[in-house]
């Protein structure tokens, strides 16, 4: 007899522990992340010398198009991120699993990257592209509540999924059903804990005029995988 799926409210509470107990171990990197892009917010407001850097980004971007996003968010989330994981590892030697992971997450990431383009520039057409309150406020709920949960949460975590079971989808089939189930259990945790650090980051994104949000989203996106690797490689070599 197959077991009875866990009661709804069971699975919220579990799900809301782990998230928040994610959310509070991440909360430095966290910080160290909105640092850094308040700066670069506070740098382009405030120093008018900055201009030339951004000025460059828009020209590269203009020139690239969706490729720039595409490409930009591949090799660093993809490519630099693993480079970085192996230069922490004990080894400090690439090998064939580092291969199969910096083309895999170049894919998903490449992808991920070329939505974005489509979709900051359908919030700028839909919320306007000014950073007024109202505006900022829109896109990211639009960002979180509705492209996060029902796009980029269940497209990465069922990426991974494949990736996990050796990319063959049978098991990944299995291991969603049911998937109100798979998505309590599993992707609702990962949904709290990315809220909690890409709710303000959003804010901060949506700051910039819509030309730089594409290359500050890439900049804070590899920085933040960068800080939980560092972090996933100190604390291997802490029980090691």
């Amino acid at each position: 007899m197959p077991a009875d799926p866990p009661n709804w409210d069971d699975m919220f509470g579990s799900s809301l522990r782990m998230g928040v107990s994610a959310a509070r171990m991440t909360l430095r990197p966290a910080l160290a992340v909105w640092g850094l892009i308040l700066g670069i917010v506070v740098s382009y407001y405030a120093i008018p010398a900055s201009h030339q850097v951004f000025e460059w980004l828009v020209a590269v971007q203009a020139w690239m198009g969706i490729w720039f996003s595409s490409i930009g968010m591949g090799l660093s989330v993809g490519v630099l991120v693993e480079l970085v994981k192996v230069c922490l590892s004990k080894p400090r030697r690439w090998k064939r699993e580092n291969t199969v992971n910096a083309l895999f997450n170049f894919a998903v990431f490449g992808l991920m990257g070329a939505s974005h383009h489509n979709r900051y520039a359908f919030q700028n057409e839909v919320f306007g592209s000014g950073n007024s309150f109202g505006v900022l406020a829109s896109k990211v709920l639009f960002d979180q509540f509705v492209w996060t949960v029902f796009v980029a949460n269940p497209y990465q975590a069922i990426c991974y999924l494949w990736k996990n079971h050796g990319f063959r989808w049978r098991p990944v089939v299995r291991q969603m059903r049911p998937f109100r189930t798979f998505w309590g259990t599993q992707m609702l945790p990962v949904l709290i804990s990315n809220w909690a650090f890409w709710i303000p980051m959003g804010f901060l994104i949506y700051c910039f005029p819509p030309t730089l949000q594409i290359p500050v989203s890439i900049l804070a996106v590899t920085t933040w995988v960068m800080l939980l690797s560092v972090l996933a490689s100190m604390s291997q070599r802490d029980e090691s």
